[in-house]
């Protein structure tokens, strides 16, 4: 059997999901859909609008035959981690191919990209390195470098999709791995895109649209499922500013425990992973306990530190996601396989590849509580925010068995 990968959040699954799921069908000629998805937090620095057992339900109906949870470090990391922890568990998984949206459908110019990024040459090392030395962001560095060695680069290195399409180009290159890749031009609305004029909204306009309260504006780009899901859940919908308070509790308490000392709060602010010395110091000097999440990003944006990246930072102090913990996943494997859902297509597919796998695929929560600790903990702060905004509870994590269709 061949199987094809996606990579996605589906937060949440709309009508272009679907056109991306029937695509890569098509295009790889794969038996089996695996997608390997964020759980309970995404790569925004973000709470998933719905929990990941609604969405794994929704997508399993939509044409995914298999879905793996991506483990809460990479989901919550910068665009190279997450596509590297994804592609990896694709790998685990003995995928053949891997296939993805991106404003462009060219995957020869987006190869010739990924090895420039790859190789460093001198004179892309030397743009980089003047763009870094005038205070550009790494992003915004590496873009203008591109730029010089590789000019038709210049409309396809800004596309939010296809920064992530490189990413995961690069980490088959870097890794020698034997998955082709298949691009597949987005269609409808951009990835930040609120019009709901397009054939298929984006999921942050749908977002927008089930902030407002404006459900039947969103059910319009819905798959049937994923709505239904959403009106008939008690748990529903969760939003960055949800987790406020214990974002100002968790700061209070550690801005205490540094005698209210500034300078020893910034220092320790900056163990936790994706914090800068510059960026702990804005957030030790910006944090007042009486802001919302979304109103301290902003105060802590600037030109060279995008709002996401903000977001993020935040999410790894209220999950104690540290530099010095993230010495377990920087490296070339990822350490389980956690199966969310499957339908018969599925499990034939992993019945096949079982005997073949080298790192554990985790079919039942309470058999790896230690090897889980981390994402099972971080998914009972998730559960918490939802008991206080709805006063409902989530299942247990340990006691949650693998979805079946």
């Amino acid at each position: 059997m061949k199987a094809c990968g996606i990579v996605a959040e589906y937060n949440p699954l709309h009508s272009g999901h679907v056109y991306q799921i029937n695509m890569a069908k098509h295009i790889s000629g794969a038996d089996c859909i695996i997608v390997v998805m964020s759980g309970n937090f995404v790569q925004r620095g973000e709470p998933s609008v719905i929990d990941k057992y609604a969405r794994t339900r929704a997508a399993l109906m939509s044409g995914a035959d298999i879905v793996i949870e991506l483990p809460v470090f990479y989901a919550l990391s910068s665009a190279e981690n997450f596509a590297r922890g994804a592609v990896l568990t694709l790998n685990a998984l003995k995928t053949d191919s891997i296939c993805f949206g991106a404003e462009t459908d060219n995957p020869d110019t987006l190869t010739r990209i990924s090895e420039a990024i790859i190789s460093e040459t001198a004179e892309y090392k030397t743009v980089l390195n003047k763009e870094l030395a005038q205070g550009a962001s790494f992003p915004a560095a590496r873009q203008a470098a591109l730029l010089e060695c590789i000019p038709e680069s210049k409309d396809i290195i800004a596309g939010s999709n296809n920064i992530l399409a490189l990413e995961y180009i690069k980490t088959i290159l870097k890794n020698n791995l034997a998955i082709k890749y298949f691009p597949v031009l987005r269609q409808g609305a951009g990835y930040n895109d609120e019009s709901d004029l397009a054939e298929h909204a984006s999921a942050f306009g749908i977002r927008k649209m089930l902030i407002s309260g404006d459900y039947s504006k969103a059910k319009a780009f819905l798959t049937p499922d994923m709505y239904n899901e959403i009106i008939s859940s008690c748990n529903c919908p969760i939003f960055l500013d949800d987790f406020s308070n214990i974002f100002n509790h968790k700061m209070l308490s550690l801005k205490q425990a540094c005698a209210l000392n500034n300078f020893s709060f910034a220092e320790k602010l900056a163990e936790y992973e994706d914090l800068s010395p510059d960026i702990a110091k804005r957030f030790a000097n910006t944090f007042t306990g009486r802001c919302c999440i979304s109103e301290f990003a902003m105060n802590i944006k600037t030109k060279n530190i995008v709002y996401s990246r903000i977001c993020r930072c935040i999410m790894h102090i209220i999950l104690e996601i540290t530099k010095k913990q993230s010495e377990i996943y920087n490296i070339n494997a990822v350490p389980y396989i956690r199966l969310l859902g499957f339908n018969k297509t599925g499990q034939e597919y992993l019945s096949f590849v079982k005997k073949d796998l080298t790192v554990p695929l985790i079919t039942k929560t309470a058999d790896y509580k230690e090897l889980l600790a981390f994402d099972l903990a971080c998914s009972d702060i998730y559960s918490q925010v939802i008991y206080e905004k709805f006063g409902t509870e989530l299942r247990n994590e340990v006691l949650q068995g693998v979805i079946r269709v």
